[in-house]
C-alpha cells in the first residue's frame, strides 16, 4: 500500500556488532542485560524443626540434598528437608565418636573424623542407608590420626582428604602435641581406606598442642583443586593436583574467618565467624575469591554469623551457624548486573550511521520486537543528519567513530552528545521517527531492568523515506500546519496494520512449502491431503508425504502407489505378493489347501507383508491398514501380515526375509544369558565319539 519503502534491519549479532554496546549481553537471536547468577537465602532450617535433636555441633550434606547433624549428644540424624522427615543413624550411647567429632559426605558414605583421643574410632566411614562401618583407621605411618578438618569433591565416590598433624610427640602435661619444626599435611584416602597421597600444608615454630587446634582448620576440595583455610593465620593455602606450587594468599578484609568451599568454577568462598554483638561486627559478608587469590564481590544475601560452608553437586551452598543452631540453605538466581557507571541494572547501545546514500532524507519510522517485562524499560533516542561528522565537545569528529570509541567514558558521551538526541521514545513497538531528516541516522537505545529482569530486544527495523496514509487524504487534510501532524500520527496506527497484513500476503507462498512450516501449519497442509491422524505420522513423514504428494496421486490405486506410501510411513520397502505370482504352484492338488490358507483363493485378494519391528504397536497397524485401504486398487481385497522372525510349517516362512538357516551354537551361560532357538545342550569334550551319547536306560531304549 506504502509504494517504495525500504528499511534497515537488525537482527544478527553480527548487525549489532557495527555499534557500541556497554553491559549488554549479545546473542545470536537478539540481546540484553547482561546477568550473572547470585545465592539468595532459600530456605533456614533451625534447630528445633528437627525433632529430636540437641544443640547442632557440626552437619554435612548426604544424597538427595539430606542434612545430616551431628548434636552436642553425639547423636547423628538424618534430616530430609522438603518432607521435614528425621531419623536417627545410630543408637544413643554409641560411643564411636564423640560430639567434637568432623562430618563429611562421600556419595552415600558418611565419613566421621573424631580427634578426641577417647573416641572408639578416630577416622571411620558408615553408609548412611544403614549405619555399616565400610573401613575404619586409628592410626597411620605408625602415628595416631588426628583428623582436624575433612573435605570431599563434590558428586565423588573415590575421595576422601583429611588435616592430621605428620609428626606427633608427648608434651609436658601427657598431652599429644605438634612438636617445634613439626608438619601439618592433608592426607587423600580412597574409597578402600588406603592412603594415596599427601601433601605437607606448614610447618610449626614452636609446639602446639592438639587439642588448641580443633577449630583453627577448614578444608575444601573440587576436582583438581584443594584449599585449605587456616583461621589463626588468616590465610589460605591452594593446592593443585597436577603437581603445580601451591599459592598461598592472607584475608586481607578485618573479621574472624571460619568454614570454606569450593563451586563448580573453583570459586573460593570463605565465611566469618565473629560474633556482632561482644565484637561490634556490624555486618558479616561470605567472602568470594578465584583459586588465584583474586578478591570478588561478596555474597551480600547472606549476613550472619558462619562456622562451616558446604556446597552440593547443583551449587546450593549451605552455610552453617553453630550459635544458633541454623542452617542457611543458599541457591543461585540470576540477577541483572549493575552499570559501572551508575551501579545501576541498565545497559547502553550507541549505533553506527544508517546510510541511505540520499540527503534531505526523512525518515519514517522504527518497528522494535523486545520483550519488555513489568518493572523494566526500554528508550530510543535518535538524530538525523546529512553530514557524517560534526562538533563534538569543542572537536571535529566523525559522529560514529566517537560514539562506537570504547575510550570515552559514558558519561562524557552522554554529556557531549546530549543536544543531538532526540526526546526518547519509551518502550516503542512501533513509533514514528518526527523530525528526522538527513542521509544518516544514528540511534541509542537504553536498556533499564530490574534486580532479577531486563528486556530482550530481538530485532529492530528502521523505515524510510517518510510514508503516510495521509497522502491518500484530500489537501485540506494534508495542508492543515495545526492537525495535520496529529492527523497523521493517529494514520500511522493503521498504516502498522496494513503493513503485516501486506507482508503476510506477500509471504504466503512460505505458508504452503512443507519444508518451511512446521507444528499447527505443517497439519493445516495435511488436513489438505486428507491426513488427519497427523501425530501417527509425525512431522518428518507428514512432510515427505506433502512434497510426494502430486506424484502419489498420479500412482494412486497402484502397486507401485502402494508401495511407496508404505515407505514413507514405516522407512521400509513392503512384501506384496499377488495371487498371480503363485497362480502356477496352486494349480498343484498338493498345495492348494495349503496357499489357501496362507493367501486365501480369492484372485482379487493380495497380501502385503511387514517385519514386526515396523509395526510395533496397535496405532501403527490401524494407521498401515488406513493407507491400504485408501491406496489399494478398486474392487480388491488386501491382507496386512506382520511376519514373524521364526521357523514354522504352513505358516509365513521366507527364507532370507524373516527366516535364516545358520550352524547350532554351544549355549554359554552368563548374566544376560537366554537359549536362542538355533543352541544345542552338548557335551563338549564328549562330542563326535561313537556311542558315547548312547546310555541304556538313561537316554536310550530297546524295544
Amino acid at each position: 500500500m506504502q509504494e517504495g519503502q525500504t528499511f534497515f534491519s537488525l537482527n544478527k549479532r553480527m548487525d549489532w556488532e557495527h555499534g557500541l554496546a556497554l553491559n549488554v549481553n549479545m546473542q545470536e537471536h537478539g540481546y540484553s542485560i547482561r546477568q550473572t547468577e547470585k545465592y539468595s537465602i532459600h530456605r533456614i532450617v533451625r534447630t528445633e524443626e528437627i525433632e529430636g535433636t540437641h544443640r547442632i555441633q557440626d552437619m554435612t550434606v548426604g544424597p538427595g540434598r539430606k542434612l545430616i547433624v551431628l548434636d552436642e549428644s553425639a547423636n547423628l540424624w538424618i534430616y530430609e528437608d522438603e518432607s521435614r522427615h528425621v531419623e536417627r543413624l545410630f543408637r544413643q550411647g554409641h560411643h564411636l565418636f564423640s560430639a567434637q567429632a568432623k562430618l563429611a559426605s562421600m556419595g552415600d558414605l558418611l565419613i566421621v573424623g573424631d580427634a578426641n583421643r577417647n573416641s572408639e574410632r578416630r577416622l571411620a566411614v558408615y553408609a548412611i542407608s544403614n549405619g555399616q562401618t565400610m573401613w575404619a583407621a586409628q592410626e597411620w605411618d605408625g602415628l595416631e590420626l588426628f583428623p582436624l578438618a575433612l573435605a570431599t569433591k563434590v558428586g565423588s565416590v573415590h575421595t576422601l582428604y583429611s588435616v592430621i598433624p605428620l609428626d606427633i610427640s608427648v608434651g609436658l602435661n601427657g598431652n599429644p602435641e605438634v612438636p617445634e619444626g613439626g608438619r601439618i599435611g592433608i592426607v587423600v584416602w580412597n574409597a578402600a581406606g588406603e592412603v594415596t597421597q599427601v601433601y605437607e600444608a606448614l610447618r610449626f615454630d614452636e609446639a602446639v598442642d592438639v587439642g588448641a587446634l580443633h577449630a583453627r582448620f577448614d578444608l575444601a576440595a573440587a576436582d583438581g583443586t584443594l584449599a585449605l583455610l587456616d583461621t589463626k593465620l588468616r590465610a589460605v593455602t591452594v593446592f593443585h593436583e597436577d603437581g603445580r606450587e601451591p599459592l598461598y594468599f592472607t584475608l586481607a578484609p578485618e573479621g574472624r574467618f571460619a568454614g570454606i568451599s569450593i563451586d563448580t568454577n573453583h570459586n573460593l568462598y570463605i565465611g566469618d565467624s565473629g560474633y556482632a554483638q561482644q565484637e561490634g561486627v556490624v555486618e558479616r559478608f561470605i567472602l568470594k575469591y578465584r583459586a588465584n587469590g583474586e578478591a570478588l564481590d561478596k555474597v551480600t544475601s547472606f549476613r550472619g554469623r558462619t562456622d562451616k560452608l558446604l556446597h552440593d553437586a547443583r551449587g546450593r551452598l549451605y552455610v552453617f551457624d553453630r550459635i544458633s543452631g541454623q542452617i542457611s540453605l543458599l541457591d543461585l538466581d540470576a540477577r541483572t548486573m549493575l552499570f559501572d557507571d551508575t551501579q545501576l541494572p541498565e545497559a547502553i547501545y550507541f549505533s553506527a550511521e544508517l546510510d541511505t546514500t540520499e540527503t534531505e532524507m526523512e525518515w519514517h519510522k522504527i518497528r522494535l520486537d523486545a520483550y519488555i517485562p513489568e518493572e523494566t524499560q526500554i528508550r530510543f533516542s535518535y538524530f538525523a543528519s546529512d553530514d557524517s561528522e560534526g562538533m563534538i565537545d569543542g572537536d571535529y569528529v566523525s559522529y560514529t567513530d566517537y560514539l562506537t570509541d570504547p575510550n570515552v567514558t559514558i558519561r562524557e558521551k552522554l554529556e557531549a552528545t546530549q543536544h543531538l538526541w532526540s526526546e526518547p521514545i519509551l518502550n516503542p513497538k512501533d513509533a514514528l521517527l518526527m523530525d528526522a531528516r538527513g542521509r544518516y541516522l544514528w540511534f541509542k537505545i537504553e536498556l533499564l531492568g530490574s534486580e532479577m529482569m531486563s528486556p530482550f530486544i530481538r530485532k529492530l527495523r528502521v523505515y524510510y523515506p517518510r510514508s503516510s496514509l495521509i497522502a491518500y487524504l484530500p489537501p485540506i487534510y494534508q495542508q492543515d500546519e495545526t492537525h495535520s501532524p496529529f492527523l497523521e500520527r493517529f494514520l500511522a496506527m493503521f498504516s502498522t496494520f496494513f503493513d503485516d497484513m501486506e507482508d503476510k500476503i506477500d509471504h504466503i507462498s512460505a505458508y504452503f512449502d512443507p519444508d518451511a512450516v512446521s507444528g499447527p501449519y505443517l497439519e493445516w497442509l495435511g488436513r489438505w491431503l486428507a491426513i488427519t491422524d497427523h501425530e501417527a505420522w509425525g512431522e518428518t513423514k507428514l512432510r515427505t508425504l506433502i512434497k510426494q504428494a502430486p506424484e502419489l496421486y498420479k500412482l494412486r490405486g497402484t502397486r507401485e502407489g502402494l508401495m511407496r506410501m508404505v515407505h514413507i510411513y514405516t522407512g521400509t520397502e513392503p512384501f506384496i505378493l499377488e495371487s498371480f505370482q503363485f497362480k502356477q504352484m496352486q494349480e498343484t492338488s498338493e498345495l492348494r489347501q495349503l496357499f489357501a490358507k496362507l493367501y486365501g483363493d480369492n484372485p482379487y485378494c493380495f497380501c502385503l507383508m511387514l517385519k514386526p519391528e515396523f509395526v510395533r504397536t496397535d496405532t501403527q497397524r490401524l494407521t498401515i491398514e488406513q493407507i491400504i485401504e485408501d491406496q489399494k486398487p478398486a474392487y480388491t481385497e488386501c491382507k496386512l501380515i506382520v511376519l514373524q522372525p521364526w521357523m514354522y510349517a504352513d505358516m509365513h516362512t521366507y527364507l532370507g526375509i524373516n527366516t535364516f538357516l545358520s550352524e547350532p551354537t554351544l549355549l554359554t551361560l552368563d548374566q544376560g544369558a537366554s537359549m536362542p532357538y538355533n543352541t544345542l545342550l552338548i557335551d563338549v569334550d564328549r562330542d563326535k565319539r561313537m556311542d558315547i551319547h548312547t546310555r541304556l536306560e538313561l537316554d536310550s531304549e530297546i524295544e
